[in-house]
């Protein structure tokens, strides 16, 4: 071969693999379907700077595991997905990255609550990361949901992260990762584990009357198997319904949470053996009710987390951590044999822990289907510490059946409110401080008398790399989070107006109150 045709040759290889690096860029909508429908593992699909009004993307190729598909903002944040949009994921390794999703105008006659989302994920291993959903139409659906197909398949291992969701105005949870078409409660087994990820990402949306939808659902009942993952996220005034995550299936892992001034709790709704550790639950003002977890079910671990809030939620009986009383494995499941475990709770205008929370409502139920009514038991209660910095008119423990004397304490310490129980050898009382933003217990005047518990034989969850026995025995890790830990890299300040200010801003209200008079 001749130097002249070498050099061609290396010249013609150097302008495919310069393209490749490149991408295809596209301009309208047609240029995106075409690129979609041709697309092959490894592409990279960039597109251009505009408003794409009424996009219906469907994507039905799949990438594969080192070579996904990738469909991508040129520049993120300036690519908007508005009017009557929607985006179908049903294939497998795609990434959808960078998009603005605003100015909405579906048929809010042919969406609906617990239907497919905005962003309906059908296929498994695909990735929705650096996208933007705020305020977008009056339709009643989730921005973004993990489908099933027609023929029944299950999506696994997507991943969520680095999304921003405000200002939603409508009703269904912002993520809802479904397993069943519905909930299963005849007695069959429920869905497969999902082994999804759902991490980085920002939630503050506003309240809405009744059982509107959270910020996430994991699964539907108690007997879906769940083994999700949700890490690093920051809920800040995410208000819109009491449960701020419903948690419907088991084996899930709420992990380095932040839930900041939020009128609500996360929930261990349905579903046992749930993980919730090193999380914040903060409030920073007076303004609300703020909450921190609801207990139903089993076997579940609560550990390493912080609680600090300075008004709490008076329907729900003004505590930090509920623990649900109720017959066994029904709707309102008893909260029984759970470890409790290296949790600080401090200066909560509340109870620290309700050990019987909505009482007479969980009589009525067990009344009306002829269930037995129980108190919950085998609590291991260990590593924990109890502060208020001035006296409190709450005790730190609300027992109004003395249920506390018969479960398991060991290493708790409490100062500054009574406890509202016997003070047994595993709960004592010791002069000590914590300071403003001492989050780990590392006071030094409490240090030569408290290190976090042990607790023996805990296991990880399947599918889920973090080792949940270190993390149990190191106690709390960090600090909360802030915007700036779970932006877009490319996004400098939150959209919408709510998570600043509790308040939408005017024409966005006129827009919610239609959505709720036509609702209710």
């Amino acid at each position: 071969m001749n130097k002249r045709k070498l050099s061609l040759l290396l010249i013609i290889a150097f302008f495919f693999i310069t393209l490749n690096s490149i991408g295809q860029i596209v301009s309208s909508k047609e240029e995106i379907y075409k690129a979609v429908a041709q697309s092959k593992p490894g592409d990279e699909i960039k597109i251009n700077d505009r408003e794409y009004k009424d996009i219906q993307l469907m994507v039905t190729r799949s990438g594969n595991t080192d070579r996904p598909i990738i469909i991508k903002a040129l520049n993120p944040g300036k690519v908007y997905f508005t009017g009557d949009a929607k985006v179908e994921l049903r294939a497998q390794n795609i990434i959808l990255a960078g998009i603005w999703f605003k100015d909405g105008n579906r048929d809010v006659n042919k969406w609906k609550s617990h239907g497919p989302g905005l962003v309906a994920i059908y296929g498994s291993y695909n990735r929705v990361t650096e996208c933007v959903f705020d305020c977008f139409d009056e339709a009643n659906s989730a921005y973004i949901t993990t489908s099933l197909t027609k023929e029944g398949s299950v999506p696994q291992h997507c991943r969520i992260d680095h999304c921003v969701f405000t200002d939603k105005i409508t009703f269904d949870q912002v993520i809802n990762l479904n397993n069943t078409a519905s909930a299963i409660k005849d007695g069959r087994p429920g869905g497969p584990p999902m082994y999804h990820r759902v991490d980085h990402c920002f939630f503050s949306n506003p309240q809405k009357p009744g059982n509107a939808g959270g910020a996430i659902r994991i699964g539907y009942y108690r007997n879906d198997m769940g083994r999700c993952l949700v890490d690093s996220n920051l809920f800040q005034r995410q208000d819109s319904e009491a449960e701020i995550i419903t948690s419907k299936s088991q084996e899930n892992v709420y992990y380095a949470n932040t839930c900041l001034d939020c009128q609500g709790t996360m929930n261990f709704r349905h579903g046992d053996h749930q993980i919730a550790i090193n999380n914040f639950y903060i409030g920073n003002d007076t303004k609300f009710g703020y909450g921190g977890m609801f207990v139903w079910g089993s076997k579940h671990i609560i550990a390493c987390n912080y609680f600090e809030l300075p008004e709490t939620i008076d329907s729900r009986g003004n505590a930090a951590l509920y623990l649900n009383p109720g017959p066994e494995n029904s709707e309102h499941a008893l909260a029984f044999n759970l470890i409790i475990a290296n949790n600080i709770f401090k200066n909560i205008n509340g109870y620290a822990i309700h050990f019987n929370p909505l009482y007479q409502r969980r009589v009525e139920f067990a009344d009306q289907n002829k269930l037995k009514m129980e108190l919950p038991h085998d609590l291991l209660i260990s590593g924990n510490i109890f502060y208020h910095e001035n006296r409190s008119q709450y005790t730190f423990f609300k027992d109004d059946f003395a249920i506390s004397q018969k479960q398991d304490w060991k290493n708790n310490f409490f100062y500054g409110s009574e406890p509202g129980i016997p003070a047994e050898d595993g709960l004592k009382s010791t002069k000590f401080k914590l300071a403003k933003n001492e989050f780990n217990g590392d006071a030094a005047n409490l240090k030569s008398i408290y290190k976090p518990s042990l607790i023996n034989g805990i296991k990880s969850i399947e599918g889920i790399d973090l080792d949940i026995q270190q993390l149990v025995d190191g106690g709390i890790k960090g600090k909360p989070l802030t915007w700036n830990d779970v932006r877009p890299n490319w996004l400098k300040e939150i959209p919408g107006t709510y998570a600043l200010t509790t308040k939408l801003s005017p024409s966005r209200e006129v827009k919610f109150k239609e959505v709720i008079s036509r609702e209710h």
